[in-house]
């Protein structure tokens, strides 16, 4: 082979490469096509066009410089398919008979095999696109207390549509069920297996001692397909008349709590994905919904989006606390909008909001799942309770004191294992507050510190009085104020 044949070959065969290059970076191909032509055109020849079969209609995805009658046509065809032509003309760039490398022939191979791939990724990204929109709610439930809102939002990138989802539907006793979760992968599989979760939950939660139980009954449900795979999911219940919600989670990110005063708490969360193991080990997490707040659960696109995990959940809770101050009428597609307004969401994202009305009255109650992280969230909200009934600034500092002593005692002493609920109870009686603080725990014995044992005096201190009630699995503090005329509103 002589030294200018060897050029001409190095040269084709770099034109090959650099077309494969371009061909490989998207699924749309008239915007690689283009970019292909561009490699062509003028350096290997004078024009380049490429005409594909779309249905009865042959449409010129691209053409570069001049494609006249004279131009070579090179059928595309791919799996025995005939797509479409590739014309070249006045062609520098030849076949090289000493090699067997036929320059023109292999890159019609190539864009056959490209615009195949296109095609195909297009019909299956409609149907799972068209499955998973199916499969989601078209309503979700209205009640006088609380509001439901969600978003759904496909990815920005070119990642097929994934197995994202989200749910809610009332149960034959009133209350409210939600699901959300993530099935690993993307495609028509995983919208496949995410309407089976998703059936899964509905099915389970017909007769649902707690959220844990129906988890676990859908793990059982993923573990018996034939190629079990990865589901990260959170399934919920939402007792309208106590404002409560109940949930568990599989792996999936902690739900948030936010307050109108613009507290924002992230909620606990435990339990692995389903499909994974034989039991996912979740645990019931219960917190009360007080007036004004917003309870948020979502999938990991809405703070994955980046490397930067920590920066995306930071940037979720700024979200979350604008949404609660500016009383959204959607915070669903509100949030999903101010986490994406200066980013790309990178994968889908499926989010559920659950609203309390902002409502007052001469009642308030909390109830909650032992924790040290919800006292914080029960004394924020007595304290709004306290402001409204119109108690100035030196009560409500007993209020909350006292109150604060007996909730934090009742979290820490309470339970021997695993927490359990404290309900917190105030009632405005003619010019009395009573507060109550409950559990159902046998307490365990209090460790002996230098600071400990103050709680009791100090309650019976900024209180008018102070009862102790134990009962055989329950034990309830009872502390009054006595608010005469000018201490509330009449």
């Amino acid at each position: 082979m002589s030294a200018i044949e060897e050029r001409r070959l190095a040269a084709s065969l770099r034109l090959l490469v650099a077309a494969s290059r371009e061909l490989a970076t998207s699924f749309d191909y008239a915007q690689t096509l283009t970019a292909v032509g561009r490699l062509i055109v003028p350096e290997f020849a004078d024009g380049f066009s490429v005409e594909v079969d779309e249905g009865e209609i042959r449409t010129t995805l691209a053409r570069t410089g001049r494609v006249g009658p004279g131009a070579h046509a090179y059928p595309l065809v791919a799996r025995g398919k005939d797509l479409g032509v590739m014309r070249v003309a006045g062609a520098t760039a030849s076949s090289d008979a000493e090699s067997g490398l036929e320059v023109w022939e292999e890159l019609a191979l190539r864009v056959a095999v490209s615009v195949d791939a296109a095609q195909v990724y297009t019909r299956e990204h409609h149907v799972a696109d068209t499955l998973q929109r199916a499969l989601l709610p078209e309503r979700l439930p209205v009640d006088d207390r609380l509001a439901f809102d969600a978003a759904y939002l496909p990815g920005a990138q070119e990642a097929i549509v994934g197995g994202d989802w989200y749910d809610a539907f009332r149960l034959p006793d009133g209350r409210i069920a939600f699901s959300i979760g993530d099935v690993a992968g993307h495609g028509l599989r995983a919208a496949i297996v995410m309407g089976e979760v998703r059936q899964a939950f509905r099915a389970a939660a017909l007769n649902p001692n707690s959220p844990s139980l129906v988890l676990e009954r859908a793990n059982t449900i993923v573990n018996m397909r034939a190629n079990p795979v990865m589901v990260t999911a959170m399934f919920g219940i939402v007792d309208p008349r106590e404002g409560t919600v109940t949930y568990a989670s599989a792996g999936h990110p902690a739900p948030v709590l936010a307050l109108p005063c613009g507290s924002v708490q992230v909620l606990p969360k435990d339990g692995v994905p389903l499909g994974i193991v034989d039991a996912i080990d979740a645990s019931d997490w219960t917190f009360t919904l007080p007036p004004g707040a917003l309870f948020a659960v979502y999938t990991d696109g809405l703070i994955e989006y980046s490397r930067d995990v920590l920066d995306g959940e930071r940037r979720l809770l700024e979200a979350v606390r604008e949404g609660v101050a500016r009383h959204d009428a959607e915070p669903a597609r509100a949030l999903v909008q101010r986490v994406f307004a200066r980013t790309e969401n990178t994968d889908d994202v499926a989010t559920l909001t659950v609203s309390a009305a902002d409502v007052r009255g001469t009642s308030f109650s909390f109830t909650f799942t032992a924790l040290p992280l919800a006292v914080p969230l029960v004394r924020r909200s007595l304290e709004r309770f306290a402001e409204q009934l119109g108690l100035d600034a030196d009560h409500r500092f007993s209020l909350l004191t006292a109150s604060g002593e007996a909730i934090a005692n009742a979290v820490e002493h309470a339970y021997l294992g695993p927490p359990g609920i404290v309900r917190v109870h105030a009632t405005l009686l003619d010019q009395t507050l009573l507060v109550t603080v409950e559990d159902d725990g046998k307490w365990k014995p209090a460790q002996r510190r230098d600071e400990r044992g103050r709680g009791l005096p100090l309650m019976r201190a900024l209180m008018d009085g102070v009862e102790i009630r134990t009962h055989q699995a329950r034990t309830e503090v009872r502390l009054t104020m006595a608010l005469h005329a000018g201490r509330v509103p009449a």
